[in-house]
């Protein structure tokens, strides 16, 4: 009992509790008028409870009418006509019959309520928590974070304002746009006063708002549209419960983003899923930022070599990693450690640097990728590709290293994608397979030195002195692979086939 009146009195589900005859917070008056009958209300009645959950004027004629009085915003108002705000009311002759009516009219609320706590404590997805609270709502609502980012949204609403669907569009708020003069003036309004408030929108048109607050910073924004229905002071009593929950939600939730100012690492998630559409909409979100981006983007991205590292590990990993690093900032992407470097040095790290990041990722059994460098941040996901291709290559080559540099790299990256692209024998020179039967028939050496010629620029010195053979014998071998496979070896363009044929035979080897 003590539950139902704190949040009767507190108006946090929906309803009201006053005495006939008497002004509700100067705004209300429970006028003694029956709107079916227009008959007095028995002298017993002492007590009514409002509630605001449903205004149905068709409802009205199947509700006994010693249930039905008039409530008014005015003491003057004209009791004999039904006003706009007329609202279905319950009465009673003593507390203990209102205590009964009340169980009946709060149950759905209570139950809203439970459920909505239950998925909180459940750590369910944030769209299913609000399903729960639009159950209730009915109207369309949409959850902002601190960077404008949208969480979570109604979508089978389809609502008739532009800003709604600019964001939904884009994924985020675009305070920059001449459209978004409605929510700017809504985050002024819950910078200036409490956590929550209702406001006008366009014409009769109203929008609820509230602040989702933790340790005392605001995380998340909750937006309720007029659209189905009027906003009701039921309504916007559980918007400030949603709230609450949703506070309670993110302080339990397993994602730690949601506590302190990440801004910057939403946006560079954002551009590593292409979300932006072109780079104005990018540039406009960043203004949001308080950073100044340098010259040069370049990716650094980690990844374990053995075994798997949960969330809380790789953020353990990265905030040790940013300590070696200067100009940087991660994210913990697709299970990956994703380091942003911005400075205005050509290279992505200093000497120093690199031997440190070498020495802590052979310590912790890590390897990791370096991408080229670009001027552009919206860059980013294609320089996160390069990054995770270096390690690819690194590890397919078997290379003896755990920090692996895409600009190193680039044939074997292109000859890599092509290698998985499969049947890659059928694009090789002939002559390695007749060099490798030949040999193999004869017991003679031809592939290894047609190998070690190409290897060192076609010089037959340098060639002869890495095999430990005489020049003349080098020579005698040239002539025989030129004769056995009917090329010239003088003729550039072989040079390249056999050059980059080999490349493709070296990867196959690898594999």
């Amino acid at each position: 009992m003590r539950v139902t009146m704190s949040m009767l009195y507190d108006g946090l589900k929906s309803c009201v509790l006053c005495r006939k005859g008497t002004a509700y917070n100067k705004n209300i008056y429970v006028d003694d008028v029956c709107f079916s009958k227009k008959s007095k209300i028995p002298t017993d009645i002492s007590y009514v409870i409002v509630d605001w959950s449903d205004y149905n004027q068709d409802a009205y004629v199947h509700i006994p009418s010693e249930m039905l009085i008039l409530a008014t915003r005015k003491e003057t108002d004209d009791s004999e006509v039904l006003p706009p705000c007329a609202l279905i009311i319950y009465s009673a002759a003593s507390l203990s019959q209102l205590f009964e009516i009340c169980r009946d009219v709060m149950r759905r609320y209570f139950q809203w309520g439970d459920e909505l706590l239950s998925l909180v404590m459940k750590n369910v997805d944030i769209h299913q928590l609000i399903e729960c609270a639009h159950r209730i709502l009915t109207n369309p609502m949409m959850i902002l974070d601190n960077s404008m980012k949208v969480l979570g949204f109604t979508p089978d609403d389809s609502v008739d304002d532009e800003v709604w669907k600019l964001t939904v569009e884009k994924g985020y708020a675009d305070l920059d746009s001449q459209a978004s003069q409605v929510l700017k003036r809504a985050l002024t309004l819950l910078d200036n006063r409490d956590a929550a408030y209702n406001h006008p929108m366009h014409g009769d048109s109203w929008a609820s708002a509230k602040s989702v607050v933790l340790n005392g910073n605001r995380v998340a924004i909750i937006s309720l549209i007029q659209k189905n229905h009027p906003i009701s002071e039921g309504d916007f009593s559980c918007l400030c419960y949603f709230g609450d929950m949703l506070a309670l939600y993110f302080k339990t939730h397993d994602s730690r983003s949601y506590l302190t100012d990440n801004r910057l690492e939403l946006i560079i998630t954002d551009i590593l899923d292409e979300r932006f559409k072109n780079d104005a909409e990018l540039v406009a979100r960043i203004r949001n930022v308080n950073w100044l981006p340098k010259k040069n983007f370049f990716i650094l991205t980690i990844q374990s070599q053995h075994v798997f590292l949960n969330k809380t590990q790789l953020k353990k990993i990265s905030d040790a990693i940013l300590k070696l690093i200067t100009s940087s900032c991660a994210v913990i992407y697709n299970d990956h450690i994703v380091i942003l470097i911005n400075h205005d040095q050509l290279s992505s790290l200093s000497a120093q640097e690199s031997e440190n990041l070498a020495h802590f990722l052979k310590k912790n059994q890590l390897c990791a990728g370096v991408s080229n460098g670009e001027e552009k941040i919206s860059d980013l996901a294609r320089l996160y590709r390069q990054a995770l291709m270096a390690i690819d290559i690194g590890n397919y080559l078997g290379l003896d290293d755990q920090l692996f540099n895409f600009k190193e790299h680039r044939l074997s990256s292109m000859i890599y994608a092509f290698v998985k692209l499969g049947d890659i024998e059928s694009y090789l020179n002939p002559c390695i397979k007749q060099l490798q039967a030949y040999d193999q028939k004869k017991g003679a050496a031809l592939l290894p030195t047609l190998v070690a010629y190409l290897d060192n620029n076609c010089k037959q010195l340098k060639a002869s002195q890495d095999l430990y053979i005489q020049r003349g014998t080098l020579i005698y071998r040239l002539k025989k692979i030129e004769e056995l496979c009917k090329i010239d070896l003088t003729d550039q363009q072989v040079i390249f086939d056999l050059q980059l044929s080999f490349k493709l035979f070296q990867f196959i080897l690898a594999f």
